[in-house]
């Protein structure tokens, strides 16, 4: 598991595959779901993937709380799969609050 300072921004990144080949699951970013659970419990506003290349996408997370993040790409048409990411975020030893 990934592990980052508070207030870190990072780029998760999730790779649809079918039959061993690169696939999207419908040609774009509509296709994708995201769900982004927080250390709190609470659940992100889902936010919406962006298309990389070819049954490559991601999303841009700011980190503002303490411990394990959990991300899920999930492919809704075409190819269904799903894909769970874990993060873990530390107080950084620049923060002295």
């Amino acid at each position: 598991m990934a592990t980052y300072d508070v207030d870190d921004k990072v780029r998760v990144t999730a790779t649809f595959t079918t039959n061993s080949v690169v696939t999207d699951p419908t040609g774009n970013a509509s296709g994708v779901s995201v769900t982004w659970r927080k250390p709190s419990g609470g659940t992100d506003a889902t936010p919406t993937a962006t298309k990389d290349t070819t049954g490559v996408y991601y999303v841009d997370l700011d980190l503002t709380e303490v411990g394990t993040h959990t991300i899920k790409f999930k492919g809704t048409n075409g190819v269904i799969a799903a894909e769970v990411i874990q993060l873990e975020v530390t107080k950084s030893v620049f923060d002295h609050s």
